[in-house]
């Protein structure tokens, strides 16, 4: 079988063929074999085939996996953080597109219509057909299973606009398949001027070729949408995905998200010391804002100014940010780690090793109501402009005035 290894990744410009005899999965003119749980990513550069003739593995990392002879470490994310940034985020997507076709097909098709719907593009069932008495005109065939042959083509850009000279070249990727879909992906919406937009349509159209322009935002929100909460493995990996994007830059709506996580056993310790811990390993949005939810109720909001990972000797007294860190801690909020870690005991938790502390300046009482019934499942992110219909204001303890007029569900 194909070796693994993790240091090649699928171009910015990439391909995913499926339907019409195809096999399951092309992306970039390789096969892929897909086995679950996948933990890490696709890579185009393997070269070995096996006996059935695929080209190619998708890549496995679960826990205690086998890659280049080493172990690898058991909290390992979904989603790769390193090479090239427009390769591996392009990678990144194609893989979670993948893995919720391969979940459920008629979620994936759900997603797709949805990113699509805004945009008037229609993408015609993929789907396996299944047909009784189909007729021929001079037959009729008791039993009739049928797929069409579908290709979707990706293009990314993270902070420049798109070519439109270069997206005409890309047209030529797709064939004789019955259904074509170009897909533009950028942080945001304006990457390519509407005008330009429209050419490159009308071009395409010309080869029956579809496009559409999303952003990395709309891919998260569309593909939770079509998840349940029973959808626990698609749930974590779409979260996943959500936190790579963040770590990459690729969500601009961060600088106005709240982020609520429920915290009603530790409610007091995160009031007194002003921040919220977890392990270091779970995956989070860069929100700029925190809230303290109990009770139905986000209670207190904080502007978040530090995110660090320690570890935490409190016989010593002492909290050292992990290496690979990127910031620091001042002696007053070491101060706050230590006291939060030594109450987090009272709680039976244990926060010496590998937690990571959203620090905030202040935090300041509200009353942001959930109105539907039941507590929450996970933490929840709010965007705060769409909440108060408008800018948020710089004062946090105006905003917590204001967040009391609104609920949510």
């Amino acid at each position: 079988m194909a070796r693994a290894d993790l240091d090649g990744f699928a171009p910015a410009s990439a391909i995913v063929t499926w339907g019409g005899g195809t096999p399951p999965w092309v992306v970039g003119g390789a096969h892929y074999e897909t086995h679950r749980p996948v933990h890490g990513t696709l890579d185009p550069n393997l070269d070995e085939v096996d006996a059935e003739g695929s080209s190619l593995k998708l890549i496995e990392v679960a826990v205690g996996a086998q890659v280049k002879g080493e172990t690898m470490m058991s909290d390992v994310h979904y989603f790769p953080r390193y090479s090239q940034p427009e390769n591996v985020v392009t990678n990144n997507t194609l893989l979670l597109l993948l893995r919720l076709r391969e979940y459920n097909r008629f979620k994936f098709e759900k997603f797709m219509e949805a990113i699509c719907a805004d945009q008037e593009v229609q993408l015609a069932s993929s789907w396996l057909q299944f047909c009784q008495q189909k007729g021929t005109g001079k037959s009729v065939v008791d039993g009739f299973i049928a797929q069409d042959s579908i290709k979707i083509a990706v293009e990314t850009k993270l902070t420049e606009t798109f070519d439109p000279i270069q997206l005409d070249k890309h047209l030529a990727l797709f064939g004789a398949e019955q259904h074509k879909l170009l897909i533009l992906l950028s942080p945001l919406l304006g990457a390519i001027p509407g005008r330009q937009l429209a050419l490159v349509r009308d071009r395409a159209k010309l080869r029956n070729i579809q496009v559409v322009h999303t952003s990395f935002e709309e891919i998260v929100d569309k593909a939770r949408n079509c998840l349940s909460m029973h959808d626990e493995e698609m749930v974590a990996l779409v979260d996943d995905y959500e936190a790579f994007c963040s770590d990459m830059n690729l969500l601009p709506r961060d600088e106005y998200t709240l982020f609520v996580p429920p915290c009603g056993q530790s409610f007091e310790d995160n009031q007194e010391f002003r921040l919220y811990y977890c392990p270091a390993t779970w995956t989070r949005r860069n929100a700029k804002y925190l809230g303290i939810y109990k009770e139905k109720r986000v209670r207190a909001i904080g502007r978040i100014v530090k995110v660090v990972a320690c570890n935490v000797n409190l016989g010593a007294n002492t909290a050292t940010v992990l290496s690979d860190g990127p910031e620091t801690v001042t002696a007053e909020e070491e101060q706050r780690i230590l006291g939060a870690s030594r109450n987090a005991q009272n709680h039976g938790w244990d926060l010496s090793v590998g937690h990571k502390f959203d620090l905030c300046d202040a935090l300041e009482e509200t009353a942001f109501r959930k109105t539907t019934s039941g507590g929450i499942q996970g933490h929840r992110y709010f965007d705060l402009e769409k909440v108060l219909g408008g800018e948020i204001p710089d004062s946090v303890g105006e905003l917590a005035e204001q967040l009391r007029q609104h609920t949510w569900k």
